[in-house]
């Protein structure tokens, strides 16, 4: 096999491996093997222009290989594409969930900048019902604008959450039951214990915005990870939510 094959064939084993493992290692060891992904296919991109590389080789295995890594990395392409003005690829289709990210995305970007504080659950197989009932109905599609207008100081709904399943903000003005654990740091919040709690009892996914700070947490299965960046979040965001 030349240098080519074994590196397409690692690459392959490689791009499956971490899509297979993406909902069962942590978000750093996923963020680490999609770098390496990428990392090994821009050195076989440098293999087929400096060595003497078939174009059926290139064809046959370098074709459905840019497929597999283009869809592990298909959030970041998509957001690349959206920023260099392409809304639209015929190689790359924005799924249900991208859309959804990218908008969750934009509209923390926003509340972050400005430290409103924000607190968005995402219901994943545990049904958030019992937290629905009781809140205000929305039933309106996500998109950034509306998300972040619900959060802005002195507003009716400001200092609940807004639960969101599937493409949807089902609701806002959601209250979750607080953390009754004794070791969780004094400087942390309301908003912060509620995202714990609700992670304690539900599957779901909780993203917190300080408004002290403006700095963005994530919460789920007992877990708050601090003070992440907009790239981790979204590594949480595919990981957790992306079908």
């Amino acid at each position: 096999m030349s240098n080519f094959d074994v590196l397409a064939l690692n690459i392959y084993l490689l791009a499956i491996f971490t899509l297979l493992i993406k909902s069962k290692t942590i978000t750093k060891i996923y963020r680490f093997l999609k770098l390496l992904n990428f990392i090994l296919f821009i050195y076989l991109i440098v293999i087929i222009f400096t060595e003497n590389i078939g174009i059926i080789d290139i064809l046959i295995k370098g074709i459905p290989l840019l497929i597999l890594i283009a869809t592990v990395d298909q959030t970041e392409i998509l957001i690349l594409l959206k920023k260099v003005g392409l809304k639209k690829s015929s190689l790359f289709i924005n799924t249900l969930e991208d859309n959804i990210k990218i908008e969750l995305i934009k509209s923390i970007d926003h509340l972050s900048g400005k430290q409103i504080g924000a607190l968005i659950t995402f219901e994943k197989n545990t049904s958030m019902d019992e937290y629905i009932t009781n809140s205000f109905k929305v039933l309106a599609p996500l998109n950034s604008e509306l998300l972040s207008t619900i959060f802005y100081p002195n507003t009716p709904l400001h200092d609940g959450a807004v639960i969101i399943r599937k493409n949807e903000i089902v609701c806002a003005g959601a209250y979750y039951p607080t953390t009754e654990r004794l070791d969780i740091p004094k400087q942390l919040g309301s908003r912060h214990r509620a995202a714990i709690g609700i992670s304690e009892v539900s599957d779901s996914l909780t993203v917190v915005v300080s408004e002290q700070t403006g700095n963005i947490s994530v919460a789920i299965d007992g877990y708050l990870d601090q003070d992440i960046s907009k790239e981790s979040l979204l590594l949480y965001l595919e990981k957790h939510l992306q079908t």
